[in-house]
């Protein structure tokens, strides 16, 4: 049965079609969930989170094209995935990271790391108003460079061009004011 009559019978809540779809599509969904997560969650959690984008799909049923549910699925995936690291830990800023402590107990620990996020924010800040929007969207909303530059009427390229930028800017602001 094609993916087409599949999501006809699953928009008329028939469950046999989201059932026949989960065998089609879950080790793709698992796949991409456990690339995205890798060494931070368990195969309980890709399990879950694979649950997840199911039963989502089972609510919005009515949304994937008839040819795009592979990539719909896709796009469910990484945002469930992303959406689960950001809670159980900080996303890396692509390939250049800023390395902050770990959390330590003490008072003067959470002293420096609290200075150490209004540095962050001071310097985010600082950036023009179209790339903080830029850098915003992406590494705290999560929103894919695609998508942005959609929004904003630039060119993807351009979008990650400003990020690239972005977080040398940030890099450079943050290495002059938090000088040991």
């Amino acid at each position: 049965m094609t993916d087409a009559a599949l999501l006809e019978r699953l928009r008329q809540r028939d469950s046999r079609a989201l059932e026949l779809l989960t065998e089609r599509y879950r080790s793709y969904v698992c796949t991409i969930l456990s690339n995205m997560l890798r060494d931070a969650g368990a195969w309980e959690d890709v399990e879950e989170l694979c649950g997840d984008v199911f039963w989502t799909l089972w609510q919005h049923a009515s949304e994937p094209e008839p040819g795009q549910l592979k990539q719909w699925l896709g796009t469910v995936a990484r945002n469930r995935a992303k959406s689960w690291l950001r809670v159980r830990r900080p996303l890396p800023m692509d390939l250049d990271e800023i390395q902050l402590p770990d959390p330590a107990p003490g008072l003067e620990e959470a002293a420096i790391r609290k200075e150490l996020a209004a540095a962050v924010r001071r310097a985010v800040d600082s950036l023009r108003p179209k790339d903080r929007e830029i850098f915003l969207r992406y590494y705290f909303y999560l929103q894919p460079a695609e998508r942005i530059a959609a929004e904003l009427g630039l060119a993807p390229a351009s979008v990650r061009s400003r990020l690239s930028r972005g977080r040398e800017t940030l890099r450079k602001k943050l290495e002059q004011e938090v000088k040991p």
